[in-house]
């Protein structure tokens, strides 16, 4: 049961920064000693000494013997106290946990304290309705279409062995060498079965060069520097191959599951097509969020900021695991603005969904979760799914009104469209 004390104006608003709010509490001599009576009844119940059984302490003894005890808990029957009043004189509920500070503490005067509060921002969202926007609608053209058909044609390219004939600069070879130094083999210096591309840059210098020409068991040697260190390789020629560029026959048309070219080009217009409608589509919704932040100025709760970013940073990690490059100081600074501004488009679509009384219903709920089962194979992916649903349901309610409150904006929105 929550304890009532009568504060009175103990309880003063000494700061107001953006979203958080300090209120000092100074409990007087008289509020401060029915804290600490409920505070002995309390420890009373738990407290042992030794010829009493439990329940049976005498508060005196308590006092006396458990003073850092008393003082916790009236502190924490105190706090809990004002919080109540100050949140009502708030008007608003705190997004975190409430924050103790400055704690001063005079067992036979006062205790004073500070409340630090963090709120949601207060705004009367505007500027949302008839936003200028530009739809950039970009045309595909024959050759974006002839370009990826030879990159697909590219990716299913096949090395394919070349007798009795001179190695060329188009050529691949796959050679076994031996690594000397001064007269000596190098320990761990023997090499089998490199891939050597004729037309790329070369891990040892000078190995293109003095195989070109050469033939299937032929052993070239040469010097070259490497780490560092002169060295010298010989270098035998296991096999030589050539790359063969599928050409657009009936095999390949199968593999790309049509039937006709005329047909894969339609498929891969549309591909196409799809990632530029993507595209239009996520900078027109840019364009509305950074109008949407620039024309609703807020201050942000801290904490909140923080544990975005935390959860931002988090992603980040998992996504460039095992990269060395990652570096979490060199992200951080990154990081934030992002969280902030995930926060203001939050705050911001919420406003806008309870002025313009936008809701979610179960349906709406539902058919998110028809969506996804749609997707799926198994009934257990299926039951792990609904599982999922019905515990984030706050959550998806939450990504609803933000999508529909989008797509209200988006209909009021003056879109002219450019074509690039």
């Amino acid at each position: 049961m929550p304890v009532t004390l009568s504060y009175g104006d103990k309880i003063k608003k000494i700061k107001a920064e953006g979203c958080v709010h300090v209120y000092a509490v100074d409990s007087g001599k008289e509020v401060l000693a029915e804290a600490q009576e409920q505070a002995l009844v309390r420890l009373q119940a738990v407290v042992t000494l030794p010829g009493f059984r439990q329940g049976k302490v005498p508060l005196a003894m308590i006092k006396e013997q458990f003073p850092s005890m008393v003082r916790d808990e009236a502190l924490d029957i105190l706090a809990k106290a004002a919080l109540p009043e100050i949140i009502k004189a708030e008007s608003a509920a705190p997004v975190v946990t409430p924050l103790m500070t400055n704690v001063k503490y005079d067992a036979a005067k006062t205790a004073y304290f500070e409340v630090q509060l963090e709120c949601s921002p207060k705004l009367e969202p505007k500027n949302y309705e008839k936003i200028k926007a530009v739809r950039r609608v970009k045309k595909i053209a024959d050759a974006e279409v002839e370009k990826y058909i030879n990159q697909l044609r590219e990716y299913n390219a096949y090395l394919k062995p070349v007798e009795n004939a001179p190695i060329a600069g188009n050529h691949f070879v796959v050679v076994d060498y031996e690594t000397w130094e001064n007269g000596e083999k190098v320990a761990d210096g023997d090499v089998k079965g490199e891939i050597v591309d004729m037309s790329a840059p070369q891990t040892v210098a000078g190995l293109a060069e003095k195989l070109l020409g050469a033939k299937k068991g032929d052993v070239v040697e040469f010097d070259s520097e490497f780490g560092g260190r002169k060295l010298k390789f010989k270098a035998r020629v296991q096999d030589v191959k050539e790359k063969v560029v599928p050409a657009i026959d009936e095999a390949f048309l199968g593999q790309a599951g049509v039937k006709t070219a005329e047909e894969l080009r339609d498929n891969v217009r549309k591909l196409l097509e799809r990632g530029e409608t993507e595209r239009t589509e996520k900078d027109l919704l840019s364009q509305i969020e950074d109008h949407l932040i620039k024309h609703n100025p807020m201050s942000l709760p801290p904490t909140l900021v923080k544990e975005e970013s935390k959860e931002l940073m988090e992603v980040l990690r998992r996504r460039m695991q095992g990269d060395e490059n990652f570096s979490e100081e060199a992200f951080a600074e990154r990081v934030t603005p992002i969280a902030e501004r995930n926060l203001r488009l939050t705050y911001l679509l919420h406003n806008i969904a309870r002025k313009e009384k936008i809701e979610v219903t179960d349906a709406d709920v539902d058919a998110e979760l028809q969506k996804a089962l749609a997707r799926l194979a198994s009934e257990e992916e299926k039951k792990k799914a609904r599982e999922l649903f019905d515990r984030r349901k706050d959550y998806i309610r939450a990504s609803i009104v933000e999508n529909k409150t989008m797509d209200f904006i988006k209909s009021k929105a003056e879109i002219k469209e450019e074509t690039k």
